[in-house]
């Protein structure tokens, strides 16, 4: 598969790793366009979701808190390492480290882990989300963003700024959309790497999206 860089001026696409095979320049087509791919992706073969080295959680898979150490998930569909996971009930992880945040990765070989930090241990291990336990209890539970899920975007300030897209790795592309005045656009130098999406906001308390997969 050739490889190609597209970006549209202070609209934001941006697909470094795979060209899209047609776009409009208008940000909202843009973003219809690859609002569509989330039913695509879910019906991808194993194979091809290793060549687009997308792997994360398609849908569900929520966590939650719970009165144990164990976190709240519901059931979903994901992938990792290219194999789709798709458990028919709610899956049990295993008890969360006490009195401390981890964050839960599913490996297609191992199961289900925790890590200290966003980024999966392994290449293609997806990331669950984030787990934040006092010595009992799970006291804050963060999903991951979904593949082609959406970061909210709140500078609140001019110039460069950051935030974390809890992806738990680098994204394969991304695309900022205006929800205000003003502009957003990413950085030249890095606009993203696994674990944060690198910006420039024209002034304060404007807002935005960026989606990511």
């Amino acid at each position: 598969m050739a490889v190609s860089r597209t970006v549209l001026p202070r609209k934001g696409l941006v697909q470094p790793q795979h060209g899209l095979t047609g776009y409009e320049a208008d940000q909202d087509a843009n973003w219809q366009l690859l609002d569509t791919n989330v039913a695509f992706l879910s019906d991808l073969a194993p194979p091809q979701a290793t060549d687009l080295g997308i792997n994360g959680v398609v849908w569900g898979l929520a966590l939650s808190t719970s009165a144990s150490l164990t976190p709240g998930l519901t059931n979903g569909v994901l992938y990792a390492q290219g194999i789709r996971y798709a458990p028919l009930s709610a899956p049990t992880p295993p008890p969360a480290p006490p009195s401390s945040t981890n964050y839960l990765f599913y490996n297609s070989g191992s199961g289900f882990y925790y890590q200290a930090a966003a980024v999966g241990a392994s290449a293609g291990d997806a990331l669950i989300g984030q787990v934040v336990t006092s010595a009992p209890t799970v006291i804050s539970a963060t999903p991951a963003t979904g593949i082609y899920g959406q970061v909210s975007l709140a500078p609140n300030a001019p110039g460069n700024f950051s935030v974390a897209h809890l992806l738990g790795r680098t994204p394969v592309g991304a695309v900022i959309q205006m929800t205000s005045s003003g502009s957003i656009w990413f950085q030249a130098s890095l606009m993203f790497d696994a674990t944060n999406v690198y910006l420039v906001a024209s002034a304060a308390g404007i807002t935005g999206k960026v989606q990511v997969w």
